[in-house]
């Protein structure tokens, strides 16, 4: 499955950090949003599972952004402004998703304004990023790298 998103779809193969960046300056359909989420999720399954040694951190932000997205799309089915808000929960689902998997959460809202410039979303991503944190160290108590390091 992810070698066919890989050769129809080349500019969506590698770590996910170019196909964050298209999704973040133009949002695309919602069918579009949930396939590549799907094969993501299979890649990173995939190559986590046997072992191989992969990336957390860009497909962290891009699993983030596509969850973000999607809700964003469903959200503006009803609402105007559908690209604004799906870009808005991108950016909310990046630094949450990050916060939660590396238990990080002030690491997580800097980078996300950093990576935009956008400084405004600070005080909501940091909620967003702390309560994620929270809920994720109440479910596993070591973050993902601790985790990666205890077992190696």
């Amino acid at each position: 499955m992810s070698d066919y998103c890989r050769y129809s779809r080349p500019r969506y193969g590698g770590n996910g950090y170019s196909v964050v960046q298209s999704f973040l300056l133009s949002p695309p359909l919602f069918s579009l949003i949930g396939g590549i989420f799907a094969c993501k999720i299979l890649a990173v399954l995939a190559s986590s599972g046997s072992g191989a040694p992969g990336g957390v951190f860009t497909p962290t932000l891009f699993v983030g952004l596509s969850i973000g997205m999607f809700l964003g799309r469903i959200w503006g089915f009803w609402l105007p402004g559908s690209d604004e808000i799906a870009i808005l929960l991108g950016l909310a689902g990046m630094a949450t998703l990050l916060a939660a998997t590396t238990h990080a959460p002030i690491m997580s809202t800097l980078m996300i304004c950093e990576m935009t410039g956008e400084y405004q979303l600070l005080p909501g991503l940091l909620i967003a990023c702390v309560v994620a944190s929270v809920l994720s160290r109440t479910l596993r108590h070591d973050s993902i790298y601790r985790q990666h390091a205890a077992e190696h």
